[in-house]
């Protein structure tokens, strides 16, 4: 299914959206194309609603086009596979050489993706499913990048495997693991398809970057992390209006996801 979902159409709308114009295949282009997208939210909503309707995972599945046309008509992103598939196929669209990768988590293994960029002999990864868009070179050791939320550190482990940390107000934290070796289409799908089968969708989450740090936002706990300071608390009312506020979904779209989260604990309650 994904093998033949293009990246054209979903480039030339996400560039006019994102008022990017057309550039040279350099790093300074693909720092303004991955700007663009920093602006499109992590989410599962779009998901639990699409799996809902569909009835199968596999016809969930949001490919590049729906991703942008949502993101403009209701303020959808995605979660790490159809944003990563997205910027792959996007970034492929305009002539960058770029591979998706499989990553490791605390949650299991290959539950977690990215892009790897290749230009002028050197290699890059970015992350939109950890709304992630500094574009970080793979490092022969280490590397430490400044991030609104945290400095990043990119680890080698050697044999072509890399570890990311980061390290916040609350310290230095291991995030994932991944190898440089591109993932074929069929078992990216497969585990695409798999991680509607995860946790991760019992229930809703949502996360961003802005310039001042990283918005979380998980049921009904809300987290702000910058590299100074970290709030959390719990939104005691009116969750569908920060949703609004912070990361542009309507309201209806977020009642309409908890409905079908409400509906789906019943029914495994009744069993």
């Amino acid at each position: 299914m994904i093998e033949t979902a293009g990246g054209d159409e979903a480039a030339r709308i996400f560039l006019d959206h994102a008022g990017v114009p057309p550039g040279a295949h350099d790093m300074a282009f693909l720092r303004q194309v991955t700007f663009g997208f920093s602006r499109i939210p992590y989410e599962n909503i779009s998901k639990i609603i699409k799996v809902a309707e569909s009835g199968n995972a596999r016809e969930a599945l949001r490919l590049p086009t729906e991703v942008a046309l949502d993101h403009i008509e209701k303020g959808f992103g995605g979660t790490c596979f159809s944003l990563t598939f997205f910027l792959e196929r996007v970034l492929r669209s305009l002539g960058f050489e770029v591979y998706k990768v499989m990553a490791d988590m605390n949650s299991g293994k290959n539950v977690h993706c990215l892009a790897i960029v290749q230009s002028m002999g050197t290699k890059y990864m970015i992350d939109p499913g950890y709304a992630l868009y500094e574009v970080i070179r793979l490092p022969e050791t280490n590397t430490r990048v400044t991030c609104p939320h945290a400095v990043v550190e990119v680890v080698n482990a050697g044999a072509g495997k890399f570890s990311l940390w980061t390290e916040d107000a609350s310290g230095r934290k291991w995030r994932y693991a991944f190898r440089d070796d591109p993932v074929d289409e069929a078992d990216f799908e497969r585990h695409w398809i798999e991680s509607f089968t995860k946790p991760t969708l019992h229930n809703i989450c949502l996360t961003r970057m802005t310039p001042r740090g990283h918005i979380y936002l998980r049921k009904d706990f809300f987290k702000f992390t910058s590299r100074e300071s970290i709030d959390k608390r719990k939104v005691k009312q009116g969750v569908e209006r920060l949703i609004q506020e912070e990361f542009g979904i309507g309201g209806d779209f977020t009642r309409a996801a908890h409905k079908i989260l409400a509906a789906r604990r019943e029914a495994t309650w009744r069993k």
